[in-house]
């Protein structure tokens, strides 16, 4: 069996050029020029005279000395679509290729050779558009009007390399378009029910698609559009008729053009925009905040404190506010703030959420918002406990590490534990918080009680330790919401969600002793905090807390290997003498010390161009995510 070529392009004079023109003879003489340096000399051209009042037109063409430019006027006005239909049926000689090119278009090198060659690239393919600065979807950068159009051509140069060959689109733009000289011998061309304008280009695409032929965006071919409002008044009412009219026939077409632009639109174009001369934005993501004070809060807000003044004077920093996150709207007081909507199209050089990707929501959204990923994964917790843990989350996690231009840990453990979990060695970099506890002499306190610390979780066993602490007195607990029955006097028992940063702050800082037994954290920040305050802790023997000893190197820290050890450890704790008149011990680093190494990494990150691979990666999870909604 012999084996099945594609088509090869025609050389091109198989292509005719079609030029309608009525009135505006400046624009027509730059397109003129334009192919007189830039069209092969063996294609044919026809200026089409819509019955322009005066010569305008034909002195325009005769100032062009192109030997295959041919001028006809058309003795009535046509408009514009039967002006494309008697050029192509009456004019242009027959069994050619048309390229049909208005008169405010400006060519560039190698465009034409370039349609031409992607029309030919497969039988299915019958309409080919090149990219503009002023062509709707075929736009660079897409919605973005204010653009100088040589800053469009500029960002098309970056991004063309990117870019495939050709992109499968959902209609064509008619300010230049050519078209296989078999579909016109087929299907015809324009219906001139959409005479003088407007329409009658989705419908010819709608037309030849239902047999099969495709419109295809030729992304290595540029052709300036200096497009400008036609048909005067009637303007509105013939786009509202004629889209009537083209749904009636194609109810297809709105459904396929926002399919593409939801789905199908290259992450490249989406984002190329940025490739103007701009200053850098980052956005600081703050959506996933809980209304609570917690581990969560307390490093992304702590963070955010010290690594701003280092970023502000380079780029621009926002805060990513809505929801529950509302609830920290006082501290974010000076800062700017931005609020995601469905409805809008800012885009940032670099998204970082000082947490986990949790759901397809969030790993949709930080997509949209940024070329450049980043987060810090605190944890696996949320995997490791079953009754924390959802069906999906485990494949969420996957993407979101394998995906992100940049993943921060909190430890070693922290990235070791989440390589162990699935058994594949994702790249991150590890910074260790840090606390500002201790950096005012007053908080170095007399200690008035044992403090325990924790939340609700079970990982966090608050209850289980307070059976072991039950005789030591006084003891201030910081727990959940339910507080147990029948505590003794001495016992006082703290929601920790409901208080504020400041009051834990004060609860540490007038501990005698911390006790934190929780059994898994990704770093254990409350110990660095008391700590740094010259306070005794107790915790569990764990990989992160021997990670924490060993960088600490503080004989403040007792380690013991279960809850059964707690209350000896304690009494003998409290006996002993504790460093608490020392100051802040040094080997405790500062948020602005860790402030300063994201700062380094975002600084790196935003030097390089975007990761296009990995773009097109979160592109394509979230393409297979849209399409399974529809099963």
């Amino acid at each position: 069996m012999s084996a099945v070529l594609k088509n090869s392009p025609p050389a091109t004079a198989s292509v005719t050029i079609l030029i309608p023109v009525y009135g505006a003879a400046e624009r027509l003489g730059v397109c003129l020029r334009s192919l007189a340096e830039h069209a092969p000399s063996d294609c044919r051209i026809f200026v089409l005279d819509d019955c322009t009042p005066g010569d305008s037109i034909a002195e325009c063409c005769r100032r062009n000395e192109m030997k295959n430019l041919t001028y006809v006027r058309s003795d009535t006005n046509r408009g514009f679509v039967a002006t494309c239909n008697w050029g192509w049926s009456q004019v242009a000689p027959t069994h050619q290729d048309i390229l049909l090119l208005n008169s405010d278009t400006e060519v560039t090198p190698g465009f034409l050779e370039e349609m031409l060659r992607v029309l030919y690239l497969s039988e299915r393919h019958g309409v080919v558009t090149p990219r503009s600065n002023s062509a709707t979807i075929y736009s660079i950068p897409l919605r973005a009007p204010e653009i100088e159009p040589h800053t469009s051509y500029q960002i098309w140069q970056q991004i063309k390399s990117d870019l495939p060959d050709y992109t499968l689109m959902p209609t064509a733009v008619g300010f230049c378009m050519l078209i296989k000289a078999e579909i016109l011998q087929r299907f015809g061309l324009f219906d001139e029910i959409y005479s003088p304008g407007y329409n009658e280009e989705n419908d010819f695409i709608c037309r030849i698609n239902r047999y099969g032929f495709s419109a295809v965006a030729a992304n290595h071919a540029f052709v300036y559009h200096y497009e400008s409002s036609s048909f005067g008044p009637q303007r509105f009412s013939l786009e509202l008729r004629h889209r009537e009219i083209l749904l009636e026939r194609y109810p297809e077409y709105e459904r396929t053009v926002s399919g593409y632009l939801e789905m199908e639109l290259d992450p490249v174009e989406r984002f190329s925009i940025l490739r103007t001369q701009h200053r850098k934005t980052i956005l600081y993501d703050l959506i996933h905040l809980p209304a609570i004070h917690a581990g969560t809060s307390e490093f992304a807000l702590n963070l955010l404190r010290d690594l701003h003044p280092l970023l502000k004077d380079d780029y621009d920093v926002f805060i990513g506010l809505g929801g529950e996150g509302r609830f920290f709207l006082t501290e974010l007081s000076g800062y700017r703030l931005f609020e995601d909507r469905a409805t809008s199209n800012t885009v940032f050089d670099l998204v970082f959420k000082p947490a986990q990707i949790f759901t397809w929501a969030d790993f949709r959204r930080l997509h949209k918002l940024a070329p450049r990923v980043t987060f810090a994964l605190l944890d696996v917790i949320a995997l490791r406990c079953n009754y924390l843990s959802c069906p999906e989350a485990k494949t969420i996690y996957t993407h979101a590490m394998a995906l992100a231009d940049q993943v921060f840990t909190i430890s070693n453990f922290s990235h070791t534990d989440v390589n162990d979990f699935f058994q594949r060695d994702f790249p991150a970099q590890a910074i260790h918080l840090g606390t500002n506890y201790g950096l005012d002499s007053a908080e170095f306190m007399q200690g008035e009680y044992v403090l325990l610390m924790g939340n609700k979780y079970a990982h966090k066993a608050v209850k289980d330790a307070l059976k072991h602490l039950l005789d030591v007195g006084p003891l201030a607990v910081l727990g959940g919401m339910d507080e147990p029955e029948d505590l003794p006097a001495h016992v006082r028992w703290l929601s920790s969600g409901g208080l504020t940063r400041r009051r834990i702050r004060e609860l540490v800082a007038r501990a005698s002793l911390v006790v934190y037994p929780s059994h898994y954290e990704g770093f254990g920040l409350p110990i660095v905090d008391a700590l740094a305050l010259g306070k005794r802790v107790i915790a569990i023997d764990t990989e992160v807390n021997r990670e924490l000893a060993e960088a600490l190197n503080n004989p403040n820290l007792l380690l013991i290997e279960s809850l059964q050890m707690l209350t000896a450890a304690t009494n003998a704790s409290l006996e002993g003498p504790a460093n608490s008149d020392a100051p802040r011990p040094a080997s405790v680093r500062t948020w602005k010390e860790v402030a300063a190494d994201y700062a380094v990494a975002f600084h790196e990150l935003l030097a390089k161009e975007p990761d296009t691979k990995k773009l097109r990666g979160r592109q394509e999870v979230i393409r297979i995510l849209d399409s399974a909604r529809h099963i």
